[in-house]
């Protein structure tokens, strides 16, 4: 095996377990946006978003890396505000729906 290939398959493993991990923070997102639709709260708080930014890069030892960490995070937790915006309307849509 090339150290190319020994380089892919160490990045298939990465990967794996990033879609696992993926999985687990959405699983939380769920709980976050049921606990936001229940308190009448916004998706977006850019203090906490600054906070995770902030606190999440620290994690990064490699300064080259850093910038490119904060664009990964902005990504996932865009998706993940997505994720709860979505869960939220369709819970609101079904409420609206649902007979009083």
């Amino acid at each position: 095996m090339t150290k190319l290939e020994q380089a892919r398959e160490e990045i298939n493993k990465v990967d794996k377990m990033m879609a696992e991990l993926f999985e687990k923070r959405m699983n939380l997102v769920v709980q976050i946006a049921d606990y936001k639709k229940k308190n009448n709260m916004p998706v977006f708080d850019s203090s906490r978003e600054n906070q995770v930014v902030e606190r999440c890069t620290a994690y990064i030892k490699n300064p080259a890396f850093k910038s490119y960490y904060v664009k990964f995070i902005h990504g996932m937790m865009d998706i993940s505000k997505e994720y709860e915006q979505n869960r939220i309307d369709a819970a609101v849509s079904a409420d609206s729906q649902s007979p009083q």
